[in-house]
């Protein structure tokens, strides 16, 4: 009778059960896209786990892509589940807002924003304690840094040689061919925090739900792209058995209604065939963000993106000046706008 080797052999069950960290998947995503004819097997093999999981973790890559790999979040192999995820992501968008702004930022300051977007939540049982920013600051890779003025985020006083490089940009072009997008976010069903009454008013829990608008218009005013409208589902009930196409949006979903890099890349590339269409080379301005990256395989033949410097989005980009605030508010005479918030409006009304 041979010998029996005790010595258990790899096999598909044992790469089954290994788990990879979210730095692993993310470089996973990054090797298939930078090398999109790599198979999925060879993957398999780099990193000893099934093709399953490779393709399960392919198949969410924008989420891995925006992970930071100094952020507590990359070293861990099962995501932790967040208490208050809605707070947490409200606070998030507002640090992400004030470091782009030069604003100083201190636990205090964190814990103060926590409850009032609690409060305006209704989050009731929130405590916002000091282990809860402590976590906080850890899975976004905050820490405490000195300010410096030669690394303060876009100092005033070079504005304008900013300025002045970015009409050296814009003046090989015509202004009818320049061009400014930018998203923004929109709790459309959070009512006002405050009332008029004669007593005191009980208050009901706050929606939570809100979508992503990016808005792209040129220098003259005289073109409004349509709206690219990102919603939390794909097909919600008043879209039922509605051709998206004929929608006076570009229409995209996702969990989050975010913005993704796979969006973007895709929006690009319909722009790009529209230009093409009409024989257009246009300049288009865009900020720095982390989801307005270009995939490798991404072709652009007569748009040339200008990324505006870091942190001078609120000086320098001109969907800031009143434009996207304009859109909020509805002060806009321009008609196809104000079809496109009749149109969003009766969308609610079916909707709920």
């Amino acid at each position: 009778m041979p010998p029996v080797n005790s010595k258990k052999q790899p096999n598909e069950a044992s790469r089954r059960r290994k788990s990879l960290t979210a730095a692993q998947k993310r470089e996973i995503c990054l090797k298939k896209t930078t090398t999109p004819f790599i198979k999925q097997k060879e993957l398999a093999i780099q990193y000893d786990v099934s093709e399953g999981m490779i393709s399960d973790i392919l198949k969410e890559k924008d989420r891995w892509l925006a992970i930071d790999i100094n952020s507590l979040q990359a070293g861990l192999r099962r995501e932790k589940k967040v208490a208050f995820p809605v707070i947490e992501e409200a606070l998030t968008i507002w640090v992400d807002n004030a470091v782009r702004n030069g604003l100083t930022i201190t636990d205090n300051i964190l814990s103060t924003k926590a409850f009032e977007f609690a409060f305006l939540l209704k989050e009731d049982k929130f405590k916002g304690s000091n282990g809860w920013i402590d976590n906080f600051k850890k899975r976004h890779n905050l820490k405490q840094y000195s300010v410096h003025g030669e690394a303060a985020s876009a100092p005033l006083e070079d504005l304008d040689e900013m300025r002045d490089k970015l009409r050296e940009t814009l003046k090989d072009y015509d202004p009818e061919n320049i061009f400014n997008c930018n998203e923004t976010g929109l709790f459309w069903k959070m009512k006002p925090s405050r009332t008029i009454s004669n007593g005191p008013v009980s208050g009901t829990k706050q929606s939570k739900d809100r979508v992503t608008v990016l808005l792209t218009c040129n220098s003259t005013g005289t073109e409004k792209l349509c709206p690219l409208f990102i919603h939390k589902y794909e097909n919600p009930r008043p879209l039922k058995n509605i051709n998206k196409k004929t929608l006076p949006v570009d229409y995209y979903w996702n969990q989050k209604s975010w913005m993704q890099v796979s969006i973007w890349n895709e929006y690009l590339k319909k722009l790009d065939s529209q230009m093409r269409r009409q024989d257009r080379n246009i300049l288009l301005l865009v900020d720095n963000a982390p989801t307005h990256a270009l995939y490798e395989t991404t072709r652009l033949t007569n748009i040339t993106i200008e990324h505006l410097p870091p942190n001078t989005t609120s000086h320098l980009q001109p969907c800031d000046q009143g434009i996207i605030n304009s859109f909020k508010v509805r002060n806009v005479i321009d008609l196809s706008i104000i079809l496109f918030y009749f149109i969003f409006y009766l969308l609610i009304q079916l909707y709920f």
